[in-house]
């Protein structure tokens, strides 16, 4: 969940674990600067729900950052105090990280200018920071790990990004979100082969569609059939 039952719409990104990633989607290349876009195309939402979407559709909500700082920073100020008052829940701590990340999600559908694009970086990168903590104390959260890399995707380090869902996937290749989510970040990167290639094992790894990575992978194979294929290698 996030940081309350009623922001629980998880906005995390490409992952299938993932919720704002599909529905603002690619918009965020375009219109954030240092952030990376992501693919055009709906974004595989499972277990977790997250994903990202459009910046239009933000700024139609008739919201502005002001609101939705003010909606997820009242829940974070509630549950940073519930956190410090007993940091041996886990939850919480997984809670903070992912109402981090949903509350960067949907600032990034609303921002308009360098100011509210650090914003948005520096509420990313709060989640990472959450994400480092809960990993530390409670390794081999496939989760969290994918969405911590998400995250570094958002906050601008493409390259990190990408390094850590290799490292992901060449130590345990059966979770389909993390191929699902790296052929996002190749194919934002113009890794069109690559791309390509992640998006098969997401479909090999999630063949029950479980977290929606096999569908959400079979949609980009499609949008890339007409692509041209390269040299995609590093």
């Amino acid at each position: 969940m996030a940081f309350s039952n009623d922001q629980s719409r998880r906005v995390r990104s490409a992952v299938v674990v993932v919720l704002l990633i599909a529905v603002i989607s690619i918009a965020a290349v375009v219109l954030f600067g240092g952030v990376p876009a992501a693919p055009k195309g709906d974004a595989p939402a499972g277990s977790a729900q997250r994903h990202a979407g459009v910046q239009q559709e933000g700024q139609a909500d008739g919201h502005t950052m002001a609101d939705v700082d003010a909606s997820y920073g009242a829940a974070a100020q509630q549950l940073r105090a519930k956190y410090d008052a007993n940091p041996a829940d886990p939850s919480t701590l997984l809670n903070l990280a992912n109402g981090y990340f949903d509350w960067g999600a949907t600032a990034m559908t609303h921002a308009q200018g360098a100011e509210d694009e650090q914003h948005v970086t520096d509420l990313f990168n709060e989640a990472i920071g959450y994400y480092d903590r809960y990993l530390a104390e409670h390794p081999g959260s496939k989760s969290a790990e994918v969405d911590r890399a998400v995250s570094i995707f958002y906050a601008g380090d493409r390259a990190k990004a990408v390094d850590t869902l290799e490292a992901f996937v060449a130590a345990d290749a059966g979770f389909g979100p993390a191929w699902a989510n790296l052929g996002m970040f190749y194919e934002a990167d113009g890794r069109v082969e690559d791309a390509r290639t992640a998006y098969g094992r997401a479909i090999e790894a999630d063949a029950q569609n479980t977290y929606n990575a096999r569908a959400y992978a079979q949609q980009r194979l499609d949008a890339l059939d007409g692509a041209p294929a390269g040299s995609s290698k590093r």
